[in-house]
């Protein structure tokens, strides 16, 4: 630009933020032909550029650097004169090093000059510069031109050489710039959109935007709320900058907007009168030929939000939702939010399921909107995280939330949250009731049945329960769970779970409490209210649940006809949300008279009477869950009703009980559970008549004398029946599913056939101290365990296991010399005092985890483990091997090696330096080692405590690497080789690994930290840099001890600016067992990812308090036995790392 103008301009400071979009740097040869062209084409598309028109005469180039650094791109027009002028050469130079210093774009565009004129040594550029005569063009400054020269022309650019025709050429330099600009903005943009990048690359992945593969739909599903639109939006805003030659448009709240103004029709008009370009069309112009013509030659990239139903997909696209290619031209996108995936299955398109927010990311969106910048968190930690708890992961709800408790104080947020939970936020529960009354009556009563009763519950069950009130249960369901309203969540141990959101739950509760009146709501849940309806009103046909819990309600006592009236009650629960509670609601001594026949699902914790109602007849009895409950039959002989529904019986616990109910009818029961019923003498024949039996829990019934001789189930997995001392026999078992068989503390010894006939690639448990025999089990496993037997030797040559598990089975004396062969993955021999050698081995082993722990006896390995080859896991723990033997380095694939508590082991070869995978090495408790061999290159983690005779270390120590070094409680060992990895310590913090952690004996902390508490203190104080551009980390240490003798520790420090808290954060957890006294220890560690400990819109702690002095506090936590117990730290120390 080396012109003049007589407008002034006055630079501002710069903010931080950009100015300009793009710098223009040009010569005046350009200016009444490309380059105003290129203005006017930046003017049209709202990008912001800055040219010389704006800048007064000045030779001040730093004026010049300071309005670089507000524009976000520099576009440079070499031309054929331009570097006749020493500013422009210098603006050049000033934009080489903006590109170098700060990031700065550069794109040049070479009009009618070619590349080597501008950036070759002998080219015209060069040329023109060495014939120069100016007062600046001294050698140094024509060197720094030509260098910046270069560095420009070497970025990509376009050259009118290729694009001769100067519309086109100005045409590809702004789609260049809007691509540039697009991919500088969208990591600012997304940082704003908590979560959204993971997202956006994954539905970015699914357009596929390069292939022209015909046009594709993408479908974004889930629940209200949960960010669809925002992910929709986001993905749009991003692609219409970068992609070229695509007509964008995005339609907004289409359900909304056909309800309420514009109707489907209107919708349709204003979608095609955009991607058209034509005004005013008519519902009859788009069935005109050449229209249609004219779309199917538009390539476009479409968003249609909030599509709820097929017809209304249909309408859109203009009944060719299944032909989209005949409506859009190849390389069209089209993407679909909705809550209802039927819609989606219709068209055929490609879904991607909308989750909601982890934890932290929720967190984080909650601070965006509930916090000012400027506020501290501290102190609203624990209300922060009800919140994130209360919105499961919406971010609409956080967002909501965050708005409403922004400018409050602390009173009001606790006011708040604890009626939350009663009454949902109105722009919350507005959303999600779109979705339930977009649902059919029958539905309607079906998600308030499921969402008020359950929290989550197999699928199965719950198809089961719902078939006793509502045709076509199953497809309702399927149907509820494609429209969002539930969740089907895979447990890989039981099959497909139903949840509803909580949500969804809390606005299910909303409609029901639209009615004022208690009696005339379907449901109850608030304690109150139940209390109420059971002893005030009367006779409520409305009612159709009744939840309590328990535990928030005074004792009460219900009259006998508590529950006349309430013909329509189908489902009953009151219970306590944990064990051990006491009986709160008490009856009569003759307890009820009345319950409703209608009731599907009876849950009474504490059943205060002896039985049920005489004439009670429940037919479509779903289940019945009385545990610990004081009752003795649930009907007399006479008075029981045929339970042919009945699909879950749970009497646990009730010790009084002496007889289950006759199950002859039963046939569809899966879950029989008695565990703990002290009176109970025999379990009814008719259990042998449960042909879909699942699971039948009978441990702890300690007068059960009588079961009945054959299941015949061919469903069961489960019979448990230890803690049964007086059952004498198993019952022959009819299936092929049984994976567990439970018979610890049984007199039983004979296992049943059925284990023989478990389906290949099962899994199968047994426990029994009168097993004596290996079970004759099929012939492939996924997992056998074998815990607490008395087997004493097996032989399965003809067998294969994934993985083996023999815990605890005290008179096993050897192991088959086929178990290398049998075994694939892992094999697990824990307590097994009696074994002393393993089999030999001359064939390669598939095995990956070898796990021998608790064998005494065991002395030697060297037998087997040479052939391991991808062994990754060798646990060799608490046994009595005395030497590792030298082959161990042919275990090339080992990471992980535990030797803890080999109190006779005394030696490592050095062989083992060999292992260049192995990164962990736990010896703690090796009593008779003296010494360590050399080391592998990439250990990280050496545990070596309470090594008892351990005197020298590795003499490469000192080299290694290690995120956490344990030398604790070793009383020999030598305190200069201590002193080595101490002196190196600060070296290591600075390491590969973010944190590293140091243990040792002793009572001070390192001189060489900055500050270190004199006295006994657990607090130092520290003046933080003014400038934290070189801080690299942070590193701390503590003095401790402790009279614990074993548990899981960590450190919990804090910083403070007088009482104000600045930071906290959690040292990584470490297992500790004294086995010495409780002498002092030193623990050090560093954080280097403590320098980035902030969130993406928030200034760190330790710029923000720059210069300023602050403390630090440390305690040390001890966890062991489900206590917490803080122990006081002794002397601490903090260390800045550069």
């Amino acid at each position: 630009m080396a012109s003049s103008s007589s407008s002034s301009y006055h630079p501002r400071p710069y903010t931080g933020k950009w100015e300009y979009d793009v710098f223009l740097c040009f010569r005046g040869d350009t200016r009444l032909n490309f380059m105003s062209h290129l203005r006017e084409a930046l003017r049209q598309k709202q990008i912001r550029f800055f040219v010389d028109t704006m800048l007064t005469v000045t030779e001040d180039i730093a004026e010049l650097l300071s309005i670089l650094k507000r524009s976000a791109v520099s576009v440079v027009i070499f031309s054929k004169n331009f570097a006749d002028s020493t500013w422009c050469l210098d603006e050049v130079e000033t934009i080489a090093r903006s590109v170098e210093q700060f990031g700065h774009k550069a794109m040049p565009v070479f009009y009618r000059v070619n590349w080597t004129a501008v950036a070759g040594e002998s080219g015209e550029y060069a040329d023109t510069i060495a014939k120069l005569v100016d007062e600046k063009a001294t050698e140094e400054r024509k060197r720094n031109w030509k260098d910046a020269l270069k560095a420009v022309a070497h970025k990509t650019g376009r050259t009118s050489e290729a694009i001769p025709d100067d519309a086109e050429l100005v045409k590809q330099v702004v789609e260049d710039v809007l691509r540039t600009l697009a991919a500088m903005s969208s990591g600012i943009q997304l940082s704003n959109l908590v979560g959204m990048d993971s997202r956006v690359l994954e539905v970015e992945r699914q357009l596929a935007m390069n292939k022209m593969d015909g046009v594709r739909i993408i479908g974004l599903r889930g629940m209200g709320g949960v960010g669809k639109t925002t992910l929709a939006r986001t993905c749009y805003e991003k692609l219409r900058f970068i992609t070229k030659d695509t007509k964008f448009h995005f339609v907004e709240r289409i359900g909304e907007n056909c309800d309420k103004q514009k109707g489907v029709e209107g919708m349709v008009l204003e979608l095609y009168s955009a991607l058209l370009s034509e005004e005013k069309l008519k519902p009859e112009d788009l069935n005109i030929g050449y229209r249609r013509a004219r779309l199917s030659r538009l390539r476009v990239f479409v968003v249609l939000d909030d599509v709820e139903t097929p017809f209304l997909l249909e309408k859109l696209l203009l009944g060719d939702a299944l032909n989209l290619s005949k409506l859009f031209a190849v390389g069209s996108r089209v993407i679909v939010t909705t809550r209802n995936q039927k819609v989606l299955e219709y068209a055929k398109a490609g879904i991607h399921l909308v989750d909601g927010l982890n934890d932290v990311d929720s967190l984080r969106l909650f601070k965006l909107h509930g916090f000012e910048p400027s506020s501290r968190l501290d102190d609203w930690a624990d209300l922060s995280s009800q919140v994130v708890s209360y919105c499961k992961g919406n971010p609409l709800a956080l967002k909501v939330l965050g708005g409403t408790l922004l400018p409050k104080d602390r009173k009001y947020w606790e006011s708040f949250l604890g009626k939350l939970r009663e009454i949902q936020e109105p722009e919350i529960h507005h959303v999600l009731r779109k979705s339930y009354d977009g649902l059919g009556d029958d539905d309607r009563r079906l998600f308030l049945d499921v969402a008020c009763s359950f929290h989550e519950i197999l699928r199965s069950y719950l198809t089961k329960y719902l078939e006793t009130s509502y045709i076509s249960a199953h497809s309702r369901v399927q149907d509820l769970i494609d429209k969002s309203m539930f969740i089907c969540e895979l447990d890989k141990n039981n099959g497909e779970v139903i949840l509803v959101h909580d949500l969804l739950r809390e606005m299910a509760w909303n409609v029901v409490n639209e009615e004022v009146d208690v009696g005339k709501r379907s449901r109850v849940k608030n304690p109150d209210d139940v209390i109420n309806l059971l002893t005030v009103r009367k006779g409520e046909k409305a009612t159709r649940a009744i939840s309590l819990n328990l535990s928030r309600v005074e004792e009460v006592t219900l009259k006998a006809n508590a529950f006349v009236g309430m013909d329509s009650l189908r489902w009953l629960k009151f219970y306590w949300p944990k064990q051990g509670g006491f009986q709160k609601i008490r009856l009569p001594d003759g307890g009820l008279n009345y319950l409703p026949d209608e009731i599907r699902g009876l849950n009474w914790d504490q059943f205060p009477s002896k039985s049920l109602p005489s004439g009670f007849s429940p037919k479509k009895l779903f289940n019945l869950i009385l545990s610990n409950s004081p009752i003795e039959r649930c009907w007399e002989l006479q008075d029981q009703p045929k339970l042919q529904y009945l699909v879950v019986l749970n009497l646990s616990y009730c010790e009084r009980l002496a007889a289950i109910p006759n199950l002859w009818s039963s046939s569809k029961l899966e879950l029989l559970i008695c565990r703990g019923c002290k009176s109970l003498i025999e379990l009814p024949a008719s259990i042998q008549s449960l042909v879909k039996l699942v699971k039948l829990d009978a441990r702890d019934c300690e007068n059960l004398q009588r079961i009945p001789a054959r299941l015949n189930s061919k469903f069961l997995r489960q019979l448990l029946l230890s803690n049964c001392p007086n059952v004498t026999r198993c019952p022959d078992i009819n299936s092929g599913e049984l994976e567990v068989l439970d018979l610890d503390g049984t007199p039983i010894s004979v296992l049943p056939d059925a284990i023989s006939n478990v389906n290949k690639g099962g899994v199968v448990s047994l426990y029994g101290q009168n097993i004596t025999d290996f079970p004759q089990i099929s012939m492939s496993l996924k997992l056998l365990r074998l815990h607490h037997t008395a087997v004493r030797e097996m032989e399965f040559e003809h067998y294969q296991f994934d993985r083996l598990h023999l815990v605890h089975n005290t008179l096993l004396k050897t192991l088959p010399t086929s178990i290398w062969k049998n075994v694939s993955v892992a094999l697990h021999v824990e307590g097994c005092p009696l074994i002393e050698s393993l089999p030999e081995t001359s064939e390669p082993s598939l095995l990956t985890q070898l796990r021998i722990s608790g064998c005494a006896r065991l002395t030697d390995v060297s037998s087997c483990i040479s052939n391991m080859k991808y062994l990754n896991m060798l646990i060799l723990g608490a046994t009595g091997i005395r030497s590792l033997p030298s082959c161990i380095e042919e275990l090339d694939q080992l990471s992980y090696l535990d030797l803890s508590y080999c109190e006779s082991l005394e030696f490592i070869p050095n062989t083992i330096h060999n292992l260049a995978k192995l990164a962990e090495l736990l010896l703690m408790g090796c009593k008779s080692i003296r010494s360590l061999p050399e080391l592998p290159p990439n250990i990280k983690i050496l545990k070596a405590n309470n090594c008892d005779s351990l005197q020298v270390l590795s003499r490469n120590i000192g080299n290694l690497s290690f995120e956490h070094l344990r030398l604790d409680d070793c009383p020999q060992l030598d305190r200069s080789s201590v002193d080595e990895i101490l002196s190196s310590f600060p070296d290591q913090a600075l390491s590969r690994h973010p944190q590293v952690g140091f243990h040792y004996s002793g009572s001070e902390v390192p001189q060489w930290f900055h500050q270190r508490s004199i006295k006994e203190e657990n607090y130092v104080s520290l003046e933080l840099p003014v400038d934290s551009a070189e801080l690299k980390g942070i590193a701390f240490g503590v003095v401790y001890s402790l009279d614990q003798p074993r548990g899981s520790m960590h450190i919990v420090g804090a910083c403070f600016i007088e009482t104000e808290g600045v930071w906290r954060w959690i040292s990584f957890p470490w297992e500790y067992h004294m086995l010495g006294g409780n002498s002092d220890r030193v623990f050090l560690w560093s954080d280097k990812t403590f320098c980035s400990f902030k969130d993406d819109d928030e200034e760190a702690w330790f710029n923000k308090y720059a210069g300023l002095t602050v403390s630090f506090q440390f305690v040390a936590v001890v966890e062991f036995g489900g206590v917490t117990t803080p122990y006081h730290v002794k002397k601490c120390g903090v260390s800045l790392l550069y």
